[in-house]
């Protein structure tokens, strides 16, 4: 009886994942940079179903290839993702556009969800991540970023003044380094968006990026200790490409 239920079981999975689609959102004109959005049709929208472009390549009805013009982070996100491209040389209504949606399906089970612990109790300026050396992620104090940034300074003040940084402000300070196949997606406290005020500086010797982060005004100690941190890490196992092809696409 078992074998009988089980080859249903599979037609069934392998048809489901035959219907994902990925959908156009919009292709609009906008200032002097065109905008492709891009949805996958029926995807949860939460944290541990993420979507982000893998490639995209666009070609005009006179055969010119656009160039990314870079203006937005290609990021994993729970809804729509974004791409920009510079405007064409010669006048095109419409685009033809290729490419592939990476859908990342984040879980414990396949090693890519990671509960790292109370703020509090975590070691600061050490890699959290120790099965791979070519990622970075971890809890950094203030002497640690003066380390990297000796002379860093802000613009605050009515008149704009430059001035030291002062890390007390922040509740929140991490640093992170991803590699071309494996991105890390850091959740706070459960959530994927969090922060009202963050200070973002990229080392460019090192390619390591640190976040200063502020998560509410006039957190007390007592609620930075017990801030939880997760860590999404993308993997072959938890990722999945989903091609896809619009072909006449009218830029609106």
């Amino acid at each position: 009886m078992r074998k009988l239920i089980l080859i249903p079981l599979i037609a069934l999975q392998t048809m489901l994942y035959s219907q994902e689609k990925v959908n156009l959102s919009h292709v609009i004109e906008s200032g002097n940079f065109i905008e492709v959005s891009l949805e996958l049709e029926n995807k949860p929208n939460d944290k541990f179903h993420l979507i982000k472009i893998d490639t995209m390549t666009i070609i005009t009805s006179t055969n010119e290839v656009l160039k990314d013009n870079a203006d937005v982070q290609n990021i994993f996100r729970r809804a729509n993702v974004l791409a920009r491209y510079n405007l064409p040389s010669k006048d095109s209504k419409t685009v033809n556009i290729k490419g592939t949606l990476k859908y990342f399906t984040a879980s414990s089970q396949n090693k890519s969800h990671f509960k790292i612990g109370k703020l509090g109790t975590i070691k600061k300026n050490t890699n959290l991540i120790t099965s791979n050396s070519t990622l970075y992620f971890g809890i950094v104090d203030s002497l640690e970023i003066e380390k990297v940034f000796p002379d860093l300074k802000l613009r605050a003040g009515s008149k704009g003044q430059l001035e030291k940084v002062d890390y007390k402000t922040y509740d929140l300070m991490f640093a992170y380094k991803t590699s071309k196949t494996q991105d890390i997606i850091p959740l706070v406290n459960g959530d994927l968006e969090f922060g009202y005020n963050t200070l973002t500086l990229h080392d460019p010797k090192t390619k390591t990026i640190y976040k200063l982060v502020k998560l509410k005004k006039q957190m007390s100690q007592t609620e930075r200790n017990d801030i939880e941190i997760e860590l999404l890490i993308e993997n072959e196992n938890a990722v999945r490409k989903i091609p896809f092809e619009f072909k006449n696409v009218i830029i609106k």
